[in-house]
């Protein structure tokens, strides 16, 4: 597979940042950074790349955000308020 293509790839991953996208990311890099066709600064910087995202997906994660009973929608809560009377 062209490096080009794994560069893509990784970066479509990272768009949605989660431990799964990130680790599957940081093998695309790698991968690509074992293809010749990279330049040696292209190779080091996979390489960079591969460290910190395997360092990012191994370190603790924060307790994800509490979601909202009104699921987006501004006035939901005064709306089911309402619904009540």
């Amino acid at each position: 597979m062209q490096p080009t293509s794994l560069l893509v790839a990784a970066l479509l991953l990272l768009r949605h940042p989660c431990t799964r996208n990130k680790l599957t990311a940081s093998i695309l890099l790698n991968r690509a950074a074992k293809d010749t066709a990279l330049s040696p600064a292209d190779r080091e910087a996979c390489l960079s790349l591969v460290d910190e995202l395997e360092c990012d997906a191994s370190s603790p994660t924060e307790p994800a955000a509490k979601t909202h009973r009104n699921h987006g929608w501004p006035f939901a809560n005064s709306i089911n308020a309402a619904a009540a009377f």
